[in-house]
């Protein structure tokens, strides 16, 4: 089952809106001590990826009441990933190279 348009422009939305989001917020300068990386940036993006497709999950879930199908979860991945040029091009700023 493929999901639904509206479903599909909210998740868009979460995405861009919460990237500008950390876009002005910027990164503690405690992450890499904290979490133990050596590459902040890297730990960053796949923090960052993994609360967008946690998120869009558990609103999918609210919204339609059941869990998502395989299908439906990889087209969750597929909204963001779409997203990876400028999520990658953000958090890789904060690498400790």
């Amino acid at each position: 089952m493929a999901i639904d348009n509206d479903f599909k422009e909210q998740t868009e939305k979460l995405v861009t809106e919460t990237l500008e989001l950390y876009k002005k917020a910027g990164a503690s300068p405690r992450i890499g001590d904290v979490w133990k990386c050596k590459n902040t940036g890297d730990f960053l993006c796949g923090f960052f990826v993994g609360e967008m497709v946690g998120s869009a999950l558990s609103a999918f879930q609210v919204f339609h009441k059941r869990e998502p199908t395989p299908e439906e979860h990889m087209e969750i991945v597929e909204i963001v990933e779409k997203h990876s040029g400028e999520i990658v091009d953000f958090f890789t700023k904060f690498n400790n190279n």
